[in-house]
């Protein structure tokens, strides 16, 4: 049972889910296939086992374990507030949360298709009535994919004291948090690619703090021998200035999401406030924002201090 999701984080969720839309057949189903490893070769293997409600619905190995115990090689990132992106995965090759819901079964990361996977929820008298329940016919694959795409955009992260902090200026944070917050949006130019606000497509600023800028950048992140294992967003892309750049992940509850990076190679924010500080990793397509910061070592503890303080209540509970 190595893959599966630990019943009482599910359980946990599940019921703050359906607090969330206790009315939305959909989303309802959407939880039952996210929580189900029964969709899955071994029958150990669910969604939630790489996006697990007790990591932020992140993972914390470092990189994503298929059902047949194949290792990928990307960490799978948190889907808290997924519903706001206009990207998905590390190199944004899915524009909408159904387009990327199947891609696990196509992938091969169930060890099961779409076809089996199909198959499985029709034999199953509850999944039909759901079905007809909430989209008003029998199961189908386009089913499956809007149920699960449904129930992702309940995960919404809750305030964190940060959040009161910039939407109200409540003066709730330590002196450590509020340097770190001045360092974050000041000194070290954080806030460049993690914007408070990112802004829409219609060029107004979200009104959420997402902390990201929807954008992709190479910061170095597994380069090495004159060259990336993994490419990231120029193999969808195929835009040379893409090469080894990755999608800016939002930062909400990131406390709760180790390791980082897209390939987990980082395990913990002093790590990543060390990688930032020193430059990245230096290659021939490094982002133009990033840069040697040489921080001290209080310059740091502030950083890491701001960064847990976006941990909402109910993880910190």
């Amino acid at each position: 049972m190595r893959h599966v999701v630990s019943g009482l984080a599910a359980a946990a969720f599940a019921s703050a889910a359906m607090a969330q839309a206790p009315d939305d057949r959909l989303v309802l189903l959407g939880q039952k296939l996210f929580f189900d490893a029964r969709l899955s070769a071994t029958g150990t293997t669910a969604c939630a086992s790489c996006h697990d409600p007790s990591y932020a619905f992140a993972e914390p190995r470092r990189v994503s374990i298929s059902d047949s115990g194949r290792r990928g090689r990307r960490n799978a990132p948190s889907l808290l507030d997924v519903g706001y992106l206009p990207w998905l995965m590390w190199d944004g090759r899915f524009r909408t949360l159904e387009e990327q819901a199947l891609s696990p079964f196509q992938r091969g990361e169930m060890g099961i298709g779409v076809d089996e996977a199909l198959r499985r929820v029709t034999s199953d008298r509850q999944y039909v009535y759901l079905f007809r329940a909430a989209l008003g016919r029998p199961p189908t694959a386009d089913g499956i994919a809007s149920a699960l795409a449904a129930f992702q955009r309940t995960l919404v992260s809750g305030s964190s004291r940060v959040d009161r902090f910039l939407l109200s200026r409540e003066p709730i944070l330590t002196p450590l948090e509020h340097d770190g917050f001045q360092i974050f949006t000041g000194r070290a130019g954080c806030s460049n690619c993690h914007q408070l606000f990112p802004l829409l497509p219609d060029g107004r600023a979200h009104s959420r703090p997402l902390f990201t800028d929807f954008q992709f950048h190479n910061l170095g992140v597994g380069y090495g021998s004159g060259g990336f294992a993994d490419t990231g967003r120029h193999k969808h892309s195929r835009i040379d200035t893409a090469w080894g750049a990755f999608r800016t992940p939002p930062l909400r509850n990131v406390a709760r999401a180790p390791p980082y990076m897209h390939d987990g190679s980082l395990p913990t924010l002093e790590d990543v406030v060390e990688f930032y500080s020193a430059g990245g990793r230096p290659n021939p397509n490094l982002s133009p924002l990033i840069r040697p910061l040489l921080l001290d070592d209080y310059e740091k503890a502030a950083l890491v201090a701001f960064l847990r303080g976006l941990t909402d209540q109910d993880y910190e509970d």
